[in-house]
């Protein structure tokens, strides 16, 4: 079990041995929640995993599932799919 400190300013630090598990890096967000009296902490998904996957996604979709596909599969994500989609085949247009 590892014992957490709360600061004066309500500010704790994650053992590092549970962040390298987690893989939390500075500037991860956490959502918080409270179960049976316990205080939960869960990683929130970064951003820029987000864009990874959309990234993936997109070029998946050429050939296979489609853009109907894609977006089912990144509903929910706060990312701007439009914006995504034109910054890929910018960088398509400009590879060729």
């Amino acid at each position: 079990m590892n014992k957490i400190k709360i600061t004066s300013k309500g500010q704790i630090t994650i053992p590092q041995e549970l962040r390298e598990k987690l893989e939390i890096r500075v500037g991860t967000y956490l959502s918080g929640y409270i179960v049976d009296g316990s205080l939960v902490l869960k990683p929130l998904p970064d951003d820029r995993d987000n864009a990874k996957f959309l990234k993936y996604a997109y070029r998946e979709s050429q050939d296979s599932i489609g853009v109907l596909k894609v977006r089912e599969m990144a509903k929910g994500f706060n990312v701007n799919m439009q914006k995504q989609v034109r910054e890929l085949r910018e960088e398509e247009s400009g590879a060729e």
